[in-house]
């Protein structure tokens, strides 16, 4: 995220490499590896420049132009022959129109790096292995700091105790046989926040700060004039001296017009007496009419005639004066090239007139100039000059060697820099040094050293303006070391509130916006309104990075709170493919946790056409480039079952088969899943969720027979065996296995929402049918409660509420139950639109008929009759009734 070229793609190539080449003499002044117990460290001495390098989930490719760096490492890879980190290597080597040199490097799973780089040795540090075959003791990656709050809730390892055999033989007691308890795993305690990656996370290097470099004048007020005023001319003297006083005469009093027309006199009057003085007041007038109209074209050309003065005139003074507006000026319009030239220009001049007043300001705005040039060579020359030892302090040579290096992002230098001085230096520093020093130990993720040594800057320096800046990465290193979140919040609270700088501000907003309503888990009404913050105003233009860090803050936002078809319109709306290909990844990462939201939601409220049109159309586009993990093509795979397409399904079915992938990626997970089984039960699970969509219940219970004795330990088979005895019929079997499966605790660990609301609706549908209805009130109350806790869409939990509560309706009155009256008004008041209300209407209008309650029973019952989606049958049933209540009537 700090640069633009891949380093991380390029050293992942470098470490996968050459652990699996036997390096050869080509190589050997290139590569020097390092073999440990468990891990391979490779020192890889190369030019950054050099190379390229694109990664997939893959493979990789190094693509170079350099054709000596394209033998060294095919000659290191001559006698390859195989390897337990790449599986195939391929070359393409430069054809017609081409002129790239290309490896390709086809590679096998679980492959961890961790690498840097190290500026003083020119060389690339790279240690890699495979995922869970490194010791902590051996492992490259540092320990935590101890700034960093461990999770309270890590479990201990506990010290395995060894028992020492008895030396004579006791005779063996018969074992008895021990029935197991299964105990129940208390559940982990969620974390408040998530961690710093689900935030505001892009993080990117603030631009060194210049030691400070005094402005001499004002240039939207003043000219040259201010350094040089014309003093007045000798009129006596001569002809040539009185037409020059009459001309400043006419100057000073802003006749513009008559100066113009005597300078032209001057110049027929004395054709070969060449005069500064009338160009430089034609400069001066010029510029003070551009101060007075805002227009700025005439600035370029009285600047060059300013130059054209300096070049032809002998008066050191006008030079001087001169030298010090075009110093400035150039500076200003960051046209650093030509601000050096006058500076060097000016500094010779000086030396050579003897005026060593003007020789520091001049010393310093050269380094300044070549600094800001990225000649680092040069500025280290410069500091050595003794000229400049004598008229420039030592602390200020060394701000601008620091500067110079933060410039060009050689931290590791700058750091050396400070440190060397630092043990040679007491006392108070320049605020550029520690401000920059600051910076440098940040980018090397230096955290500790970076936020001591922001603080002092604050302390000391709090009124400059890159106090802001300050304040804000102290923040920022709060939050990456994990420090109480009360903490975090307040110091980008501090942030906000004592900001100088716009960019700042919403800098510290977003990121606290970010940790606030996206990082909590669970948030309040007050965190939301926080989002405010995120309004930049219609007329702010913003820089690069802040504009992704707002892009990343409002997608993300739309993710926490499900609204997954607002975050997918979001989300297509950024350039994301102009994007640098680290952020891109972000961005995708997201892309995909966000389509797999909207395949899930579809999926749990049974609309699997849907979900699979979302798969079809973003696959290429998300989970091509960051790997589908098996849940979703699970999800997939069920939802074509579910719609009998069988072709897709063995699409589907195979495309997982093939990927070998059993794990989920570890991040984004903005979507929860399930636990993770073997790719093996994810197949089986298929195969018989296929069976018995096809009635083939004599494959089902051979596969759930093998999966059993496979995994005996896979507590969802028993919701398998229930879901296949449901749908033989077998409700007696499936009611008993069903009970199984609820008592073991783990239905909502390893089931999606939507299997379990169908299991309950499964398993009251077979009690129903096993005509226990004493036991389904019983039941389905309870069921019912618990269901309103399921976190499923609310159509598919009303909907089984809605079915158990008619069977409810319907047993009640059938056991003339003196609850049935309640539950049916119940009924009709939650579920007014449902399919079975004209059913419940008569069960009620009859049992008030029969309670002599006639004006509720007729009313219901017509309204049943006036119901054009009533039934034909249950609109004579409410005939038959109506013509025995006026038989009733009668009677009565």
């Amino acid at each position: 995220m700090k640069k633009d070229f891949n380093f991380k793609n390029f050293l992942s190539f470098i470490a996968l490499f050459f652990s699996v080449a036997i390096l050869s003499t080509a190589s050997a002044n290139v590569v020097t590896p390092e073999i440990h117990n468990d891990f391979l460290r490779v020192k890889f001495f190369l030019d950054k420049k050099l190379v390229n390098v694109t990664k997939s989930s893959t493979e990789v490719s190094f693509s170079t132009l350099d054709g000596d760096v394209y033998t060294q490492v095919r000659e290191g890879l001559k006698n390859f022959s195989s390897s337990k980190y790449i599986k195939r290597v391929s070359y393409t080597e430069p054809t017609s129109g081409n002129n790239v040199f290309t490896i390709t490097l086809s590679l096998k799973k679980n492959v961890e790096v961790f690498s840097f780089y190290k500026n003083r040795d020119r060389a690339y540090y790279v240690d890699f292995w495979k995922d869970g075959q490194v010791s902590n003791k051996q492992a490259a990656i540092k320990t935590l700091p101890k700034l960093v709050k461990r999770d309270t809730n890590e479990a201990k390892l506990s010290t395995p105790k060894f028992v020492k055999k008895a030396s004579t033989q006791v005779k063996k007691k018969p074992k008895k046989k021990v029935r197991k308890k299964i105990v129940k795993k208390a559940p982990k305690k969620e974390k408040e926040y998530k961690d710093f990656r689900y935030g505001a996370s892009f993080i990117w290097n603030y631009e060194p700060l210049a030691p400070k470099l005094k402005n001499q004048i004002r240039l939207d007020r003043k000219t040259a004039e201010y350094f040089f005023p014309i003093k007045n001319f000798d009129y006596e003297k001569n002809d040539s001296q009185a037409h020059m006083q009459l001309t400043l005469n006419l100057y000073r009093k802003a006749k513009w017009g008559l100066m113009y027309k005597s300078i032209k006199l001057y110049e027929k009057k004395f054709p070969n007496n060449y005069n500064a003085y009338n160009d430089y007041m034609k400069a001066n007038a010029l510029l003070r009419e551009t101060l007075e109209k805002g227009d700025l074209k005439p600035v370029d050309t009285a600047v060059s005639m300013y130059t054209n003065i300096v070049d032809r005139t002998d008066n050191y003074e006008m030079r001087k004066g001169l030298y010090k507006y075009l110093v400035t000026f150039y500076r200003e319009r960051k046209d650093y090239v030509k601000a050096l030239k006058y500076a060097k220009r000016f500094f010779s001049d000086a030396k050579e007139n003897f005026d060593y007043e003007e020789l520091e300001y001049m010393g310093e705005f050269i380094l300044a100039s070549l600094a800001n040039l990225n000649q680092v060579d040069k500025v280290k020359n410069l500091i050595n000059d003794k000229t400049l030892i004598k008229i420039i302090s030592k602390q200020k040579l060394k701000a601008y060697e620091i500067y110079t290096y933060l410039r060009q992002n050689d931290e590791e230098k700058a750091i050396e820099a400070f440190e060397s001085f630092e043990q040679s230096t007491k006392g108070e520093y320049l605020g550029s040094i520690y401000y920059n020093a600051a910076e440098a130990y940040f980018r090397q993720a230096n955290y500790s050293k970076a936020f001591r040594i922001y603080d002092t800057f604050i302390s000391k320096y709090s009124f400059m303006s890159e106090s802001a800046q300050a304040r804000l990465r102290m923040a920022l290193i709060a939050d990456l070391q994990d420090r109480p979140k009360n903490e975090v919040l307040e110091l980008y609270k501090n942030a906000i509130n004592r900001a100088q700088n716009q960019d700042v501000s919403l800098e510290a907003r977003i990121r606290y916006v970010g940790l606030r309503t996206i990082r909590k888990n669970k948030r309040s009404e007050q965190d939301n309104e926080t989002r405010v913050f995120l309004d930049k105003g219609t007329d702010k233009k913003l820089n690069a990075n802040l504009e992704r860090l707002l892009w990343q803050t409002r997608l993300r936002s739309y993710i926490v709170d499900g609204k997954y078809e607002e975050a997918l319109t979001f989300l297509t709306a950024l350039p994301v493919a102009a994007m640098k290909i680290s952020e891109k990844k972000v961005f995708e990462a997201d892309g995909a946790e966000i389509v797999y939201g909207i395949i899930k939601s579809n999926f749990a409220e049974g609309k699997f056409a849907r979900a699979i049109r979302a798969w079809e159309i973003y696959k290429n586009t998300y989970f091509k480039k960051i790997g589908a993990d098996p849940e979703i093509q699970f999800i997939i795979a069920k939802s074509y079952i579910n719609l009998t397409l069988w072709d897709g399904f063995q699409k589907m079915y195979e495309k997982m088969l093939a990927s070998k992938k059993e794990t989920a990626h570890t991040f984004p997970l903005w979507v929860p899943r399930k636990e993770v089984k073997k790719l093996d039960l994810y197949k089986n699970e298929l195969q018989i969720l296929r069976n018995l969509k096809l009635k083939n219940y004599a494959s089902v219970d051979r596969i759930i027979a093998s999966t059993q004795k496979s995994y005996p330990n896979f507590e969802k088979i028993t919701f398998y065996k229930a879901l296949a005895h449901y749908k033989k019929g077998e409700y007696a079997k499936a009611e008993k296995e069903y009970e199984k499966f609820y008592a073991s605790g783990a239905n909502a660990n390893t089931i999606d929402a939507k299997d379990l609301i169908d299991s309950i609706e499964f398993y009251l549908e077979s009690i129903y049918e096993s005509k226990k209805y004493d036991k389904y009130l019983k039941v389905s109350q309870a069921l019912l409660k618990d269901a309103s806790e399921f976190h499923v869409p609310a159509s598919v939990a009303k909907g089984l509420r809605e079915q158990v509560n008619y069977q409810r309706v319907e047993i009640l009155f059938n056991k003339n139950s003196k609850w049935a009256t309640a539950e049916a008004e119940s009924f009709l008041t939650e579920f007014d639109k449902s399919l079975y209300k004209n059913r419940v209407k008569f069960l009620l209008g009859k049992e008030s008929l029969k309670k002599n309650n006639f004006t509720l029973g007729e009313k219901l019952l017509n309204e049943i009759l006036n119901d054009k989606d009533a039934k034909e049958y249950l609109k004579e049933l409410v005939r038959s009734e109506l013509t025995l209540i006026n038989l009733k009537k009668r009677t009565l």
